[in-house]
């Protein structure tokens, strides 16, 4: 056993022990369990951040409040007749001001013609400066509409009241602009086994998988929310590249291998969806950083566009068995036995630059059935991240080539149902193709499906998927599938899954389980299980070129929290 080994295996009793100390520890402050990091799929539904979506109310304009329906006058009981002018001076109501009923006294002004010094007020019906040569009728009622002699807080009213100009700004919502930002974090140990095509190994391994999210929006008056959106992931995972990779030994000079003529050189081919090819130099890195979103997006009633760099359509809409854990029988973003071979999800463009279009759920009222789709379209499928990486040909240290691919067009389509009792149905597909630009006679136009389902009843969940791809390649298709139950009756949960694939470029074929629990500790998570894959992949040993199957079991505990 090598020293490097052994100074693995003193430390992971002290990191296994710390990640539980520190879950523990960090339980009595937390409120909510450890979610996936994986994105919330565009058919769930989540409530919005208080600070996600601000409330905007439009002011109310309400012009003064009258005492009466009609603004009429009523005259005094009894006017008294020694004044030379009478007063009227009666309150405002609903009735009509009659004059007295006998006038044998003419009101005596100051001048036939001539105006008041000041005019009578009569409630909140100001006359002004208006002229009252003779004497006013008072038997009519006010104008229903405020006329432009009427004025009232000193602002003239008219059919409708005015609202005040908003700057552009305030319409397009820049006075309120809501942020958000949220992460998480996994790490794990595991004492793992290895046998087969290599001696027998066993040793210590580690995990590390942070994100980030970061999110800035507003709302305009008419309802739309737009924003931008950036993620960022960081990855410790020991001797692994993202899915994919080199596997067996199957030099490309070998007639019965992989490979290509690029010019006059037999060079190592790997297909597009799987990443596997069997010669070259390893393009396996310990850890890993990536921006792998950084877009701009409108959502709206009628759905939500993103611009950018973001996940295609058809990994949006792929679904895949559950787990509970960072690691399970597919789909995985981290891997402790380093040969993980199964997944399921569409991911044809990876996060390269792209419009996504996504609808909102429909015709769920109408039918009983929840019906929502998207598209999107890549320029090209060149892009890198933590677990998927595609680059242009020549720029890739393993000197392995692979597809070109163009006009990436994605598609999505989901279906959901909520029985009474609790019982849920989620059905899915997707769709991907792109146009292979290189010309060599090995590559083909990607073409991709994907369909799951899921099936759950108040804390059982069972799903599963399944994924076919030409591979971006003339022979050489890749096919997963893999199935998963998760139980989660309290804290405690339980979980089980297990997955298949063929890569039929490299002949490569993987089996792989895993079996594990989890217990939630307000937003901490502590979790315990066993992986274990059994693969076959090719060796060439004296020329001649044979199947050899590679295992591996990892008993591991990990501890997680989010932000």
């Amino acid at each position: 056993m090598s020293q490097s080994f052994s100074v693995k295996l003193i430390w992971f009793p002290v990191i296994i022990t710390g990640l539980g100390a520190i879950t523990v520890a960090s339980a009595q402050t937390s409120n909510s369990p450890f979610a996936s990091k994986s994105k919330i799929k565009p058919w769930e539904t989540a409530p919005a951040p208080a600070a996600q979506t601000p409330s905007y109310q439009a002011p109310t304009y309400q012009a003064p409040s009258s005492s009466g329906a009609a603004y009429t006058y009523e005259a005094p009981a009894a006017p008294s007749y020694s004044q030379s002018t009478p007063s009227y001076d009666g309150e405002l109501v609903g009735g009509a001001y009659n004059a007295p009923a006998a006038t044998t006294y003419q009101p005596a002004y100051s001048g036939a013609g001539t105006a008041y010094d000041q005019a009578p007020s009569y409630g909140q019906h100001s006359y002004g400066q208006e002229n009252y040569g003779q004497t006013p009728n008072y038997s009519q009622t006010a104008p229903t509409a405020y006329g432009s002699n009427n004025y009232y807080g000193g602002q003239q009213a008219g059919a409708a009241y005015p609202a005040p100009r908003q700057s552009w700004k305030d319409k397009l919502g820049l006075g309120r602009i809501a942020t958000t930002f949220k992460g998480g974090a996994r790490a794990g140990a595991a004492a793992t086994t290895r046998w087969g095509r290599t001696s027998d190994d066993v040793a210590a391994d580690f995990i590390g998988d942070a994100y980030a999210e970061f999110e800035a929006s507003t709302i305009t008056r008419g309802g739309l929310e737009y924003g931008v959106n950036i993620e960022a992931r960081a990855q410790y995972d020991e001797g692994r590249r993202g899915f994919g990779g080199r596997v067996g030994d199957c030099p490309a000079s070998n007639a019965n291998c992989a490979s290509a003529l690029v010019g006059a050189t037999p060079t190592a081919i790997r297909g597009h969806t799987s990443q596997f090819y069997t010669d070259g130099a390893s393009n396996a890195k310990d850890a890993e950083f990536a921006v792998e979103g950084a877009y701009l997006f409108l959502r709206s009633s009628y759905g939500d566009v993103t611009l950018g760099r973001d996940d295609g359509a058809a990994y949006l809409f792929s679904l895949g068995a559950p787990t509970l854990l960072a690691v399970g029988a597919s789909n995985s973003p981290v891997d402790y036995t380093g040969l993980d071979s199964v997944k399921t999800v569409n991911d044809a463009s990876g996060f390269a630059e792209k419009i996504t279009y996504t609808s909102p759920r429909l015709l769920g009222d109408q039918i009983g059935v929840g019906v929502q789709f998207g598209a999107s379209y890549a320029s090209n499928a060149r892009s890198c991240g933590v677990d998927y990486c595609v680059r242009s040909n020549g720029s890739d240290d393993s000197g392995a080539v692979s597809p070109d691919l163009d006009d990436v067009l994605e598609f999505g389509l989901a279906l959901d149902r909520k029985f009474a009792g609790g019982l849920g149905v989620e059905v899915t597909g997707t769709y991907a193709r792109a146009s292979e630009q290189s010309g060599l006679a090995a590559f083909d136009d990607l073409s991709a499906y994907n369909a799951g389902i899921e099936v759950s009843f108040e804390d059982l969940a069972v799903g599963g998927s399944w994924l076919k791809s030409n591979n971006g390649l003339a022979d050489g298709d890749y096919t997963a599938w893999d199935v998963g139950l998760t139980w989660k009756p309290s804290a405690l949960g339980f979980t089980l899954g297990y997955g298949q694939a063929e890569d039929d470029n490299i002949d490569l074929s993987s089996k792989q389980a895993v079996a594990g629990i989890s217990y939630d500790f307000n937003k901490f998570t502590l979790g315990t299980g066993v992986q274990y894959v059994d693969r076959d992949v090719p060796v060439v040993t004296g020329g001649v070129r044979n199947i050899e199957s590679e295992r591996a079991a990892a008993f591991f505990i990990e501890g997680g929290f989010k932000f």
